[in-house]
């Protein structure tokens, strides 16, 4: 994006974790219709215009581009009014960086609306905020960007809104530390209405409220203190074990603190925590005399639903659905409340879910997901975890997005988008061109930055990665038809002929596909399927082992359901899903655990299998948006009756089923909206 206006900053050296305060007076003769301006920041701002908020926690993590940042575009005429007009605002300098988030030496603000001769580099003034400070130990984890946020109350004249005191003449920064801007390729953050919450003393200062359902939200309190007391403000899921493999590592997410002035008192937080429940401490004789919260999190709406007679599987999607919603920010999440990062495998398996429960704007998160995986790849290799600083490659995670079951196809399925398609297509075949073939035929183990197959037990390696190696030449062939783009035919023809030979010699054993005669693995022999190297003839040999092994993680889960049902084996997959996802579903949580017993976080991306399967295959719906078409083909005997809802085109439809009948209508309304709320 181009523009003319320059960074601002202070005249001091940047501090992490400051917030600085921009103010601006001017004129508005005759206030235009449109008034467009091109808004960022290092990481957060947020705006008003003559004392109403036209953006609350404006920008995005970087990057979106090696180097480079966002950029939103805002329409400030809604808030104008003729003669002398007040601009102000707060910017969030982060100062770190993240599983998320690409940290600047230097804070910065710009601003640009042509329309009304507005530019920063002209005329504004600033100052650090001198209420908001860092608290002291302990902090969060480098994982998740940003720190904890204090405020004290006596230190907050508020000089924003009511007087230029203390504002000087804002500084230009050097505009090439923050590189090209980039428009915002997502709708802006939604923040709801102030909803009180019903608090309940712990005794001993401490205070708990427990929210309707696991949520990103902005506590609120009012208090009544003599000035001075403290007030410690975090979340039931402030502390967050690691997942299989780390369960002794302990994460801390974000608290914020708050410092009370004399008589009543007024605390909205700036920043989102994540939680089911808010947790508050007080130091005497300060009293909360309320608590409210306001839920934030993606702008889309749940469109889709789905529920059956079996009460379990209808908390599993409801359960399914809350998690992939609390997993989407800035980008797609593992988790909200321990490393926020867009693990690239996590994704493959959210892309389904978001295309059945939500509506159309959660395919520009999954867009920029395949951007974020294209654009900051390193070199030709396909890194997982962008944006962020923690950036790696797991070979097997990239090659399970470019597989015909992974985050590319699922997309190019869902929206018929040939534009990012074509973005991804060239570099994707570079980078399985990355991979040897050994004198066996199959692919040399690549070990990149973290060979990782799954957690879990029994994990045989060699046929999955050459299952998903297969299924990612497969699907670039199918895009190199799709975009009329030939370049590369004979390297994927080839190499996918010389696989698929190697992998029916080396793997097969007779009765389960194995890399040696001492593994029996869930996982490979489901990819075996969903790679298209299992002749149906073999289907009962798999089927077998599907039903009886029980290796996999939660993730890979994802796929062994998948691969059952491609077979026509959906009751045996119900059966599995609800002896495996049954502690899940009978929990107190609203969302689903990181692993099927209890370690990790409770809520985890990788783990919404349910919801892709409830849809996808019991109730038979499949999108398909680059030929305008679908269809349902409920699978007969699971259940007495099913009912769901999606969107497809634009259109919401309400399919129900009962024993062999079912019907498939547009709804009259074309946005059917619902909360999606597990624990009602």
């Amino acid at each position: 994006m181009k523009t003319r206006a320059q960074f601002i900053w202070h005249g001091g050296a940047s501090v992490p974790n400051e917030i600085c305060v921009f103010r601006k007076t001017f004129w508005a003769e005759r206030p235009p219709k449109a008034a467009q301006a091109v808004v960022a920041a290092e990481t957060r701002y947020f705006l008003w215009l003559n004392g109403r908020r036209a953006v609350f926690e404006g920008g995005l993590f970087r990057e979106s581009a090696p180097g480079c940042g966002w950029a939103d575009v805002v329409d400030l005429a809604p808030y104008l009014r003729e003669g002398e007009n007040l601009l102000v605002a707060f910017v969030y300098y982060y100062g770190n960086g993240g599983r998320c988030n690409v940290r600047l030496p230097q804070g910065g603000f710009l601003l640009d609306c042509p329309a009304l001769s507005l530019r920063t580099g002209q005329g504004f003034f600033c100052r650090r905020h001198p209420a908001y400070y860092t608290p002291g130990e302990p902090r969060p984890s480098y994982l998740c960007g940003g720190d904890n946020l204090g405020y004290d109350a006596r230190l907050d004249p508020d000089p924003a809104f009511s007087g230029a005191e203390g504002f000087e003449p804002a500084v230009p920064v050097d505009g090439a530390i923050f590189g090209a801007l980039y428009r915002r390729p997502i709708p802006q953050f939604r923040v709801g209405e102030e909803t009180p919450l019903p608090l309940v003393s712990q005794g001993n200062g401490e205070y708990r409220a427990e929210l309707p359902y696991a949520m990103a939200m902005l506590p609120a309190l009012r208090v009544t203190a003599r000035g001075g007391e403290r007030i410690g403000v975090r979340t039931d899921r402030y502390e967050a074990p690691g997942g299989p493999g780390d369960e002794k590592s302990l994460y801390r997410g974000h608290r914020l603190e708050f410092v009370c002035k004399p008589g009543e008192n007024r605390f909205e937080s700036l920043v989102p925590l994540f939680g089911e429940a808010l947790v508050l401490r007080t130091e005497p004789p300060a009293e909360i005399r309320a608590a409210a919260c306001r839920e934030t999190g993606y702008d889309a709406d749940f469109t889709g639903s789905f529920s059956c007679s079996e009460p379990l599987v209808n908390t599993l999607v409801e359960k399914a659905a809350r998690t992939l919603y609390v997993c989407m920010r800035d980008n797609f999440m593992d988790c909200p409340d321990r490393e926020r990062g867009q693990w690239i495998g996590d994704v493959s398996v959210q892309t389904p879910q978001a295309a059945f429960l939500l509506d159309e704007r959660a395919m520009l998160l999954v867009r920029k997901a395949v951007r974020d995986f294209i654009t900051l790849r390193h070199g030709d290799v396909l890194v997982g975890n962008v944006p962020g600083e923690h950036a790696s490659e797991l070979p097997c995670q990239s090659l399970a997005a470019l597989s015909e079951w992974g985050m590319l196809a699922s997309y190019w399925k869902y929206t018929g988008d040939a534009g990012t398609l074509r973005l991804a297509f060239r570099p994707a075949v570079r980078y399985l061109a990355l991979w040897e073939l050994g004198e066996n035929g199959l692919v040399v183990p690549r070990a990149g930055d973290w060979p990782w197959f799954d957690h879990l037990y029994n994990c045989d390696g060699p046929v999955i990665e050459n299952a998903w190696m297969i299924s990612a030449l497969r699907f670039l062939r199918r895009a190199a038809d799709i975009l009329d783009d030939h370049a590369h035919d004979s390297f994927l023809d080839e190499r996918l002929s010389a696989l698929t030979a190697a992998f029916e010699r080396a793997f097969w054993r007779g009765d389960r596909y194995a890399s040696s005669g001492a593994l029996t693995d869930d996982r490979a022999n489901a990819l075996a399927v969903l790679a298209r190297v299992c002749p149906k003839e073999r289907y009962p040999d798999v089927r077998r082992v599907l039903v009886s092994v029980m290796n996999s993680s939660i993730y890979m889960e994802h796929f062994v359901l998948t691969a059952l049902c491609e077979m026509g084996c959906c009751a045996d997959a119900l059966r599995r899903m609800l002896s495996r996802y049954y502690p899940l579903a009978v929990n107190e949580n609203s969302t689903l655990w990181e692993d099927f017993s209890i370690l990790g976080t409770k809520n985890h991306a990788w783990s919404g299998a349910p919801a892709a399967i409830a849809f996808r295959y019991f109730m038979g719906v499949d999108l398909d948006a680059p030929s305008g078409q679908f269809s349902v083909t409920p699978c007969r005997g699971l259940f007495r009756e099913m009912e769901c809802r999606f969107r497809f085109l634009g259109k919401t439809y309400l399919a129900r089923a009962e024993g062999d009948s079912y019907t498939v209508a547009p709804l009259s309304d074309s946005r059917q909206t619902r909360k999606c709320d597990a624990k009602s």
